[in-house]
């Protein structure tokens, strides 16, 4: 079987993805120096009201490795307020 160099990097970013899901984020504390190369995805977690919840953000950093960092943010549902 012959792999391409642009399916393997594809095997090795999904790869990378997985194992960055697969353990827990690093917390962030104010002052952190942040390396952050792209953003792969952030969760919010969801609530009905309008207040601080939990967020996990997904992202490479200048190496090219996948990090996850949890954060603490306003709720989606404060973007409804007036």
């Amino acid at each position: 079987m012959r792999v391409t160099l642009a399916t393997a990097a594809l095997l090795l970013s999904a790869a990378s993805l997985a194992h960055a899901d697969s353990g827990e984020p690093e917390p962030y504390t104010y002052g952190s120096r942040l390396d952050i190369a792209s953003v792969l995805s952030i969760k919010i977690e969801p609530t009905p009201y309008c207040e601080v919840t939990d967020a996990v953000m997904t992202y490479r950093d200048s190496a090219g490795e996948v990090r996850r960092l949890a954060y603490r943010t306003l709720a989606d549902s404060c973007k409804n307020q007036n």
